[in-house]
């Protein structure tokens, strides 16, 4: 007879078929968890790729910022760079040796990064970079020539320091303007101003680049610059206008001819009349041919060949007389510079003509003269290439075109 078991009695199960212990990571058992959720779910991803993504990116965030909270207690002592007197970490004040430091140079082990000078100070523990207090920018030249206007109290070497060139420069680009008498400049007057110092030259019939160099004493390479509109090989057409950096012109007289406070022994006084007060006959208010003829046998007013010309140069003979165009008082009288033997006229009514390369002169400094009446003779002498008239007209200084006010 079979024994009956008892219903008391039951089997212990098997500690190896137990529940999962609790010992396991938590990490673990979130990640399964999302996988299990994730396949009974079958999650689309291609719509849920997006909030993943998000997800990601926070979680990213979170991490970098943990790792910065985490490492950035941890400092690494370093020799310290401060200005002069500057007190070291421990109260005291190091010693100062001033040096110039770049990125290569190294101090006891430590590489310096520095492109200003820095006081390194000994015994410290901490690097200070040393503030640089002015900000020094190059000079630069201009971009081209520009033009100045010649204003009341202008002088020529107020002019050069204005624009960071030469006296000798605005001359020299200014030959048909100052004609090499630069204590004539007047109110009016427009300038060429050179982007550096140096010669603005007008090209003659015939010139090369090799001539123009030879004269201004500069290689050929100097006229192939940025403001120079050439190249190698490039022919130079007449009238055309080149900047020669570094060239030398002619030795230029700063100062005027002698004044002589009575008239020579030829009834004439030279020079510029400064300080004299004149009184002449008053302007008949229009203008005579002052060589008694329309005759042009050189430059017209601002030529397109030479276009710093300010006058027109008539045709005439050596020796051919030279009229006043008006009536007027003669307030230069001899010569000066580039003019040559000149006259100047003053009319009073605002209209002053000057008349330059005489051969000889008839009038004196402060006297008064009629329209027609002879003022000198033709000639070639100053910055002249041929006999003829140099004649200019300007109004309250500024010069005008003489071809406007010339008798038909």
């Amino acid at each position: 007879m079979e024994e009956e078991i008892s219903p008391s009695i039951r089997s212990e199960p098997d500690p190896s078929k137990s529940a999962p212990s609790c010992s396991r990571s938590p990490l673990l058992r979130f990640v399964s968890l999302c996988v299990v959720v994730g396949w009974r779910t079958c999650v689309d991803w291609q719509t849920k790729r997006p909030l993943a993504t998000r997800a990601t990116a926070h979680l990213s965030v979170i991490l970098i910022a943990l790792a910065a909270v985490v490492f950035g207690g941890l400092v690494i002592s370093e020799p310290r760079v401060v200005r002069s007197g500057a007190s070291d970490a421990r109260g005291g004040v190091g010693q100062v040796v001033l040096s110039e430091r770049s990125v290569d140079d190294v101090d006891d082990g430590v590489l310096i990064n520095a492109v200003s000078p820095v006081a390194v100070v000994t015994g410290t523990d901490a690097i200070e970079r040393s503030p640089v207090p002015h900000t020094e920018i190059p000079d630069r030249p201009r971009d081209g020539v520009i033009t100045h206007k010649v204003q009341e109290g202008d002088t020529v070497y107020g002019i050069a320091m204005q624009y960071g060139v030469s006296a000798e420069t605005v001359v020299w680009s200014n030959r048909e303007a100052l004609q090499d008498a630069p204590w004539l400049l007047s109110r009016g007057l427009e300038l060429y101003i050179l982007p550096v110092s140096g010669v603005y030259h007008t090209v003659r019939e015939g010139e090369t680049v090799a001539d123009i160099a030879s004269e201004y004493d500069v290689e050929p390479a100097a006229l192939y610059n940025e403001w120079n509109d050439l190249e190698e090989g490039d022919n130079l057409e007449v009238g055309q206008m080149v900047v020669v950096p570094g060239g030398t012109g002619e030795s230029i007289e700063w100062e005027p001819p002698p004044r002589y406070p009575a008239p020579g022994p030829s009834g004439l006084s030279y020079g510029f009349c400064s300080g004299a007060s004149v009184q002449g006959p008053g302007a008949n208010g229009w203008f005579i041919l002052p060589t008694g003829s329309h005759r042009v046998s050189g430059w017209y007013f601002h030529d397109p060949r030479n276009p710093t010309h300010i006058g027109l140069d008539y045709g005439c003979s050596l020796g051919d007389p030279i009229y006043a165009a008006d009536n007027g008082v003669v307030t230069i009288s001899g010569w000066n510079g580039g003019y040559g033997i000149m006259a100047e006229v003053n009319h009073g009514n605002g209209f002053v003509t000057r008349y330059a390369h005489f051969n000889s002169i008839a009038v004196g400094c402060g006297e008064s003269v009629r329209q027609g009446q002879i003022l000198g003779y033709c000639g070639t002498t100053g910055y002249s290439s041929g006999t003829h008239l140099h004649y200019e007209i300007r109004y309250r200084g500024v010069p005008q075109d003489p071809m406007a006010y010339q008798p038909q």
